[in-house]
């Protein structure tokens, strides 16, 4: 070590010496404040780990309920919503899914595994086929306990549907899924077997809560679950 090089430690030392006096003097206790210092690196990786939410799904895997519905698939061969767009309006966002109808109320199969013409019923798969792919990005659950529905004709005479489904924020990747019937009652017996289902592999399920949208067209009864993939 050369002159300048002792110069320059002993410098340092010294530096170092005065700012453990004025530490000290401050009523620091050094053995803490390093102590802290971990803590605060290691609670930082903790949060890190904590708030990773699972990661987006693809519309397309095969764990995004509507999926492989034939349903669904009938809805997107005849070509969603640019083929019915002028009847089936959807509004999405954060915090809320809303899709509305207005045409008549039977006659049409737009999204049916068979082809049938509940209309106005399937603007329930329709909601289905749309709503879990956009959920699939993450972070986002549906408050199945506030779903709520408007119905009615129009001036023209046309039958309407409106179906809002309120969206809270969520670590997890959640789906919504439902059973329903056109004027009768299926139960809810299926919705808990899809729960208990999800639960027995480790995942979380809500509901099953019924909802009943009544019109001019009858009376809707639909029975929602929520749950994670």
């Amino acid at each position: 070590m050369n002159e300048d090089d002792k110069i320059l430690n002993e410098q340092l030392d010294r530096i170092k010496d005065i700012m453990m006096t004025m530490l000290k003097k401050l009523g620091v206790d050094l053995d803490q404040l390093d102590d802290k210092s971990s803590d605060k690196v290691d609670n930082k990786d903790d949060k890190s780990s904590d708030n990773k939410s699972s990661s987006p799904v693809s519309p397309t895997d095969p764990k995004v309920v509507g999926s492989q519905w034939k349903s669904c698939k009938a809805w997107r061969e005849k070509g969603g919503l640019s083929k019915w767009g002028d009847k089936i309006k959807i509004d999405k966002g954060s915090s809320q899914f809303r899709i509305s109808y207005s045409g008549p109320s039977s006659g049409l199969s737009i999204a049916h595994a068979a082809g049938g013409g509940d209309t106005i019923h399937q603007l329930y798969n329709v909601l289905i086929c749309e709503m879990n792919p956009f959920l699939a990005q993450g972070k986002m659950k549906p408050n199945i306990n506030n779903i709520t529905t408007q119905s009615g004709k129009d001036s023209t005479g046309k039958s309407t549907l409106s179906i809002t489904v309120p969206i809270q924020s969520s670590d997890d990747t959640y789906q919504i899924d439902r059973r329903g019937g056109w004027n009768h009652d299926p139960g809810q017996s299926k919705m808990d077997e899809k729960c208990k289902s999800v639960k027995s592999d480790g995942g979380e399920c809500f509901g099953p809560v019924r909802n009943i949208a009544q019109g001019p067209f009858g009376k809707i009864t639909e029975y929602f679950i929520t749950h994670t993939i």
